[in-house]
């Protein structure tokens, strides 16, 4: 988990957290880490750095209750269907109160990434 470590100081340098930022999107980090470990999609420390200000920004949403506008159809069709659970599985961590993991389009940006990974392996 020292890459997370890593990851986490490089983006505090642009995006300073407080404490229990710091705390929930560390979590969020190892949740990331942990599935796409069983998924055997190996995240390279570019790719971390995107998805990780990428879930910070989430989180900061989702705490302020602000939800990114609708994805067009067409780009929810072109992520696959692993990857959109792979993602809503990482996303109900955040907030279940706000059913972030059930908001398309965090789910999809955050699918995404994953494709991205998982096509640069």
């Amino acid at each position: 988990m020292q890459m997370i470590d890593t990851i986490i100081k490089t983006i505090a340098l642009e995006m300073p957290m407080d404490s229990e930022e710091l705390v929930d999107f560390k979590e969020l980090l190892e949740i990331v880490a942990v599935n796409a470990e069983e998924v055997h999609i190996e995240i390279s420390q570019e790719r971390w750095l995107s998805m990780g200000v990428h879930l910070l920004s989430t989180i900061r949403r989702v705490k302020k209750g602000e939800k990114l506008p609708t994805v067009d159809p067409f780009i929810v069709e072109q992520v696959s269907l692993e990857m959109m659970e792979l993602s809503r599985k990482v996303l109900q961590h955040i907030d279940s109160v706000n059913e972030c993991s059930n908001n398309d389009t965090e789910a999809v940006l955050l699918a995404l990434h994953f494709e991205t990974a998982q096509n640069s392996n």
